[in-house]
């Protein structure tokens, strides 16, 4: 038998100039076999036969990305506006456009037209300059817009007319540092300090700095003192006393609806700020934080989508004039405004529901007596009527696919589920309709309040709702029970005994010269 060949590759030496060419060959820096008892798990062993210690493992590598600049646009190339247009097919969804600014609305978002053509949506960059936005964005970071002077129409901010100092076209920093460029290159890490908790208080909050102090001596308005600054504040009455109240800038005169509206739409840093006395010493301290984080309508909005452009308007409005007990603002009002919003946010009881719910905040319109017969009709207030909240009225450009489909049916059935729909939509919760095909009607209710709400249904293709005699199912002999069914006949007998109960009406009008609609009204014929 031939002896055993030695199969191992031979190393290659090293030459002088490679890295190990200077290795240090002392005893403590040679590797070692390991010993028994270091940590490393030793092989059985058998007679006769040495144990061979593993070799050393070649030294790991480590693989390191290098940085690399990446490549940036120019910031002096314009950004296009191509990818800022709103489609065609959208555009007829947009309000009319505001007859100062121009801006139209859809929802809580604002969109202009441009004089070149085409719509976009328009927002504020950081330094509240107005910009083409994205609807992926919540910072605009397109072009610069204008309006143009005198006309409805918005147009693109001539490049070179941008100030200097502000940037015409933001581009997002692409640059990564590479090593020379990063913090840890430049300056060596320091140990971290621990500041006390009232620097950090003092560091994290935003400060008051509003050039808002005035001379009371030239004016009859009530005035706060913080240090040597006198600040007018939002008018309040005796009766209305509240902790909190507002200070504003010295040029505004008293907030009315649409006043507080145009400012929290267009300029909200100019909106007033609350201030509280600071015990011990009762000292006056303002928040520089925003009350209103959007316009009034944009609230309003939130909760009920599928609004009117009109009715959105005229429920923000009359919640206006209800929380502030008056046509103008004052501390205990806004302060109520901020509550009712925080409890819509929250789905939490809120003041009085009278405030909240525009339902509860309609009129109940007279039922006028025919001089044939029997017969009652309601007149319906006009739907474009703005400036007061008669009738709450729904967009079937919201919803039009329910729409559509209603059209095509007469079933009592289907008329309730509809109904029942846009309700839920709405923020209204539906007992279950009952499958009674006379005299329909629903039963519903809203979180926040007790009061319940029972709602007969009616098609109309005129400006009233006829009620002859016929079509009342008291005159008909029809048991509630039958009519909305057991759970919801209760219901209602409950809220009956408890004055908590409220009588609707509601549906379609569908006439010449108007909008398609549903509508609700509120008026004072009884079921029970």
């Amino acid at each position: 038998m031939s002896p055993r060949r030695n199969t191992r590759l031979n190393s290659p030496k090293s030459s002088p100039d490679t890295p190990h060419a200077g290795r240090d060959t002392t005893p403590q820096a040679l590797p070692r076999n390991p010993q028994p008892g270091e940590g490393i798990d030793q092989p059985p062993s058998s007679p006769g036969r040495q144990t061979q210690a593993p070799e050393a493992q070649p030294p790991a590598v480590q693989i390191a990305e290098i940085a690399s600049r990446a490549v940036t646009r120019d910031a002096s190339v314009p950004v296009s506006l191509d990818d800022y247009y709103l489609s065609p097919e959208l555009v007829t969804m947009l309000s009319e456009p505001d007859a100062t600014s121009g801006i139209r609305t859809f929802r809580t978002r604002t969109y202009v037209e441009l004089s070149e053509g085409g719509t976009v949506l328009l927002g504020r960059d950081s330094q509240q300059n107005y910009r083409a936005r994205s609807s992926t964005e919540l910072i605009a970071s397109g072009p610069r817009l204008e309006q143009v002077e005198g006309s409805h129409l918005w147009r693109r901010l001539p490049h070179g007319e941008v100030t200097h100092g502000s940037d015409p076209d933001p581009v997002p920093a692409l640059d990564r540092p590479t090593v020379e460029e990063s913090p840890e290159a430049v300056a060596p890490k320091r140990p971290r300090t621990t500041a006390s908790q009232s620097e950090a208080v003092t560091q994290g909050e935003p400060a008051f700095t509003k050039n808002w102090g005035f001379d009371p001596r030239f004016s009859t308005s009530e005035f706060i003192t913080l240090g040597d600054v006198h600040y007018k504040v939002v008018s309040s009455t005796a009766a209305r006393e509240y902790p909190i109240t507002y200070v504003q800038s010295p040029t505004h005169p008293a907030y009315d609806f649409d006043l507080l509206e145009a400012i929290l739409r267009h300029t909200p840093d100019e909106q007033p700020r609350s201030a509280v006395r600071i015990p011990p010493g009762n000292h006056w301290e303002i928040d520089p934080r925003l009350p209103f984080e959007k316009p009034l309508t944009a609230y309003v909005r939130e909760v009920f989508p599928e609004v009117t452009t009109v009715t959105l308007e005229n429920i923000a409005r009359r919640q206006f004039e209800l929380a502030n007990d008056s046509s103008f603002a004052d501390g205990a009002g806004l302060t109520a405004l901020r509550q009712i919003f925080h409890s819509w946010k929250n789905a939490t009881p809120s003041p009085p529901p009278q405030w909240t719910d525009p339902l509860l905040m309609l009129p109940i319109l007279p039922t006028s007596s025919s001089s044939r017969g029997t017969a009652r009709a309601i007149a319906l207030p006009i739907p474009s009527a703005t400036g007061t909240l008669e009738r709450l009225d729904f967009d079937p450009l919201r919803f039009q696919q329910q729409w559509l489909y209603f059209l095509t049916t007469y079933s009592p059935v289907d008329f309730k589920r509809f109904m029942a729909g846009l309700l839920t939509r709405n923020g209204y919760t539906v007992i279950e309709p009952s499958s009674f095909s006379s005299f329909p009607a629903l039963v519903f209710q809203r979180t926040g309040h007790d009061h319940v709400f029972y709602m007969s249904l009616h098609r109309t293709r005129i400006p009233k709702i006829s009620l002859p005699s016929y079509t009342d199912p008291n005159t008909a002999g029809v048991l509630l029970e039958n009519q909305v069914g057991e759970a919801a006949a209760k219901v209602v007998r409950d809220a009956q005994s408890a004055n908590k109960i409220i009588w609707l009406k509601g549906g379609s009008e569908i006439r010449p010269g108007i909008a398609d609609t549903v509508f609700i009204i509120r008026d004072d014929n009884a079921r029970l």
